[in-house]
C-alpha cells in the first residue's frame, strides 16, 4: 500500500480536523460526487477526492454534508481556491473558501 503525502498547507486560520462524508456538484451539471473532508476553518474547507473528478480553481460548488442520517446543505458560497495532487497521484486535496 502506497502512502499518500500532501505537500501544501496554505490556510492561516485555526482548523478543525474533520472526517465527514460530503457530496458536491458544480451548479447546472448533472453530477453527484462524493468526497471526504480533511479539515474546516471559519472561512475554508479541505477535502479529498479521486483525481478523475477534480474541479477547477475558481469553480463554485454546491456541497452537502452527511449529518448522522440526513444531508445538510452548506449555505455559503464554496469556491475552489486550490487543488493539490497527493504524492500517489490518485487523490487530490481540494481547498475551498467559504463565504
Amino acid at each position: 500500500m502506497t502512502k499518500c503525502v500532501l505537500k501544501s498547507d496554505r490556510r492561516e486560520e485555526p482548523r478543525i480536523e474533520t472526517s465527514d462524508v460530503i457530496r458536491w456538484k458544480r451548479p447546472g451539471r448533472p453530477e453527484d460526487n462524493t468526497a471526504w473532508t480533511v479539515d474546516r476553518s471559519q472561512s475554508g474547507l479541505g477535502f479529498m477526492i479521486t483525481a478523475d473528478v477534480t474541479p477547477h480553481v475558481g469553480d463554485v460548488l454546491n456541497v452537502r454534508r452527511l449529518d448522522q442520517d440526513r444531508w445538510e446543505t452548506i449555505n455559503q458560497t464554496v469556491r475552489v481556491v486550490h487543488a493539490t495532487r497527493a504524492s500517489c497521484d490518485q487523490l487530490v486535496m481540494i481547498g475551498c473558501r467559504l463565504g
